[in-house]
């Protein structure tokens, strides 16, 4: 998202396909971006 420490995956975007490997995918992007944003910010 554009909201600083709020991450989005799954059927919650704006991905237009709703599938399993996609949501899969669009999870791990963002455990791997709220990661990279705790290692960055210190938390």
């Amino acid at each position: 998202t554009n909201v600083k420490g709020v991450f989005a995956a799954g059927d919650c975007t704006t991905v237009p396909y709703k599938q399993i490997i996609i949501a899969t995918g669009e999870g791990a992007k963002a455990s791997l971006s709220a990661f990279d944003y705790m290692i960055r910010s210190g938390n």
